[in-house]
C-alpha cells in the first residue's frame, strides 16, 4: 500500500513539471487493485456474470432434511469477481435461492428474492446441499467461496448493507470444509443466533467494509468455540 501512495505522489508530480494529464492513469491504477465488487466501478471485464439470466429445469427438488424447494439449473453460469477470478455454477447445480444458513433465515430474510439468485447458484455449486457430485464442489478454500458470495451479491445490485448481512450469515453458519481448527460444528444453533444478531448490530452501527468483517468473525471464533462468548464489550461503547 505505501509503495503505491508514493508511486501515485511521483505520478503527480512528474506530471506537475511536464504538464501531464494523469487523472485516468489514477483511476485505472486504483480500479486495477480494487479488491471488491463495492470498490469496482467502471470496469466490464470484472464482477461481471456470463450465461445471465439463469434458466432453471424440471420440476422442484426436495432435499432430505430442508423444507423448501431446490431447483435445477438449465445452463452454465459464470462470474468474475474483482480480482478477475472465474466461478462456475454449471449446469444442474441444484439451489433453494440465497445460500443462508436455515437458522439464520428468521434474522436476515427472504432467501429466494429474485437479486439473491445468480449469487446463490454460484455459491451453492461450491458448497450447496445435493450438489456433492458438481466438479465445483469444495474445491476452493470455503473463506474464499464465501467472500465470492458476497462479491455476487453486489454485482447483482444487491444493496451493500444487505450483502455484508448475508455475508456474515454464510461465513458464520455456512459449511467450513478442510478446516477443522475453524471448525463451529460443536457450536449450539442459539448461541451461532445470538452471534449472528450482535455481528448484525455492529455492521449496522459500523458499516465496515467486507474484510473487517471477516477479522470480526476470525477474532470471535475462539470465543465460540471455547462456550464464553458473550456480548461485544463495542457494541456498548466500552
Amino acid at each position: 500500500m505505501r509503495r503505491r501512495i508514493v508511486w501515485l505522489f511521483v505520478i503527480v508530480a512528474l506530471a506537475g513539471v511536464f504538464g501531464w494529464v494523469v487523472p485516468d492513469l489514477i483511476t485505472r491504477q486504483t480500479q486495477a487493485e480494487a479488491d471488491t465488487c463495492e470498490e469496482l466501478t467502471g470496469d466490464r471485464d470484472r464482477c461481471v456474470f456470463v450465461g445471465a439470466p439463469l434458466r432453471m429445469a424440471g420440476e422442484a427438488v426436495f432435499v432430505e432434511k430442508f423444507e423448501h424447494a431446490f431447483l435445477a439449473t438449465d445452463n452454465v453460469l459464470e462470474f468474475v469477481d474483482a480480482r478477475g477470478i472465474r466461478w462456475t455454477a454449471p449446469r444442474r447445480t441444484l439451489t433453494d435461492g440465497a445460500s443462508i444458513p436455515t437458522i439464520f433465515e428468521m434474522i436476515v430474510g427472504d432467501r429466494q428474492r429474485r437479486e439473491f439468485l445468480l449469487a446463490a447458484a454460484l455459491h451453492d455449486a461450491y458448497c450447496g446441499v445435493g450438489n456433492e457430485a458438481l466438479e465445483t464442489y469444495q474445491t476452493r478454500p470455503w473463506t474464499e467461496v464465501h467472500r465470492m458470495f458476497y462479491e455476487a451479491l453486489i454485482a447483482s445490485d444487491t444493496p451493500p448493507a444487505k450483502a455484508k448481512a448475508m455475508f456474515a450469515a454464510v461465513y458464520l453458519g455456512g459449511p467450513r470444509w478442510d478446516d477443522p481448527e475453524r471448525s463451529l460444528d460443536g457450536v449450539p444453533p442459539e448461541v451461532l443466533r445470538q452471534e449472528m444478531e450482535w455481528c448484525l448490530e455492529w455492521i449496522e452501527r459500523n458499516d465496515p467494509g467486507i474484510a473487517r468483517i471477516e477479522e470480526w468473525m476470525k477474532e470471535r471464533e475462539a470465543l465460540l468455540q471455547a462456550g464464553t462468548a458473550e456480548r461485544p464489550a463495542v457494541l456498548d461503547g466500552v
